[in-house]
């Protein structure tokens, strides 16, 4: 297996801050593996899966300055092609997003993930929004949606702002966190109508009722097409169930029950096109 994990995080919890894991950590099972020293080097193992190439999504290295989260990166990925996904607010006022974004200036920047989760979702209505990805599809980078399909109104304004920004990208995190007995089909049939949205498949362990996963690939690959879904590992708030090569183990299995001939865009094609990856 030669993929691309366009989702996963490094932790070095003596250099970061990462006061959501080491002050509050969240009530996840094993949290404890999780929150240690998660380096490249330890996912680099497994003769059966090489790592190629990898997206790193913020983790709260240092949210009051995430350049020091692109630095470091830079030091420990250097034998690795990867790009960086970074921390900024994205319903700040439009000044204060654009001087963030200018102090995040770095060649692996790729795009801006802002967690609007839960009642957070209702951040994503703000004005300067709209402004603020402009301004990001402008500098050549594009935003992370975080947030529950089950949110309608978020959805019905990221589908006004992106329709009429047909050369921005939107990305989808965590497939909008689908649970079985939740509304997300509207979420889903909506946003797959924009040609510039792409879906994550990933972060099923953060969910209480998690839709039968087979079926959730299925109903993806049916509304987004199979150039538009990116599988992810999570790595390592995977470890709640799964070490990264079980969950990319996983993956394979799953894909060769669904879309066998999707493989090669799910795991990694898709992914080096989206992040603009070297081949």
């Amino acid at each position: 297996m030669n993929i691309i994990d366009p989702h996963l995080h490094f932790f070095d919890l003596l250099k970061g801050q990462y006061s959501w894991l080491k002050e509050n950590p969240p009530n996840w099972p094993n949290i404890e593996k999780i929150r240690q020293n998660h380096l490249p080097e330890h996912l680099f193992d497994d003769p059966e899966i090489k790592l190629h190439g990898c997206i790193h999504v913020e983790a709260g290295f240092d949210n009051e300055r995430p350049i020091r989260e692109l630095n470091w990166l830079n030091e420990v990925l250097s034998n690795l092609s990867y790009k960086a996904v970074a921390y900024t607010s994205i319903d700040a006022s439009h000044i204060d997003f654009r001087s963030k974004l200018d102090d995040l200036s770095h060649p692996s920047l790729i795009a801006i993930r802002d967690i609007t989760e839960g009642s957070d979702a209702k951040r994503l209505l703000a004005e300067s929004v709209i402004d603020n990805i402009q301004l990001l599809t402008q500098r050549g980078v594009h935003f992370e949606a975080q947030f529950e399909f089950t949110h309608h109104d978020v959805v019905d304004r990221l589908v006004h702002i992106y329709r009429a920004l047909p050369n921005a990208t939107l990305v989808i995190n965590h497939a909008g966190f689908m649970e079985a007995d939740q509304p997300w089909q509207y979420a889903v049939k909506s946003l797959a109508e924009l040609d510039n949205c792409m879906i994550k498949f990933s972060g099923h362990e953060l969910l209480k009722a998690p839709m039968c996963l087979k079926e959730q690939l299925r109903v993806l690959l049916d509304a987004f097409g199979e150039d538009r879904v990116m599988l992810a590992s999570n790595h390592p708030v995977c470890l709640i169930e799964r070490s990264f090569v079980q969950q990319w183990r996983y993956y394979y299995d799953l894909v060769m029950h669904v879309a066998p001939n999707a493989w090669q865009k799910l795991s990694k094609g898709n992914a080096e096109r989206v992040y603009k990856l070297e081949g």
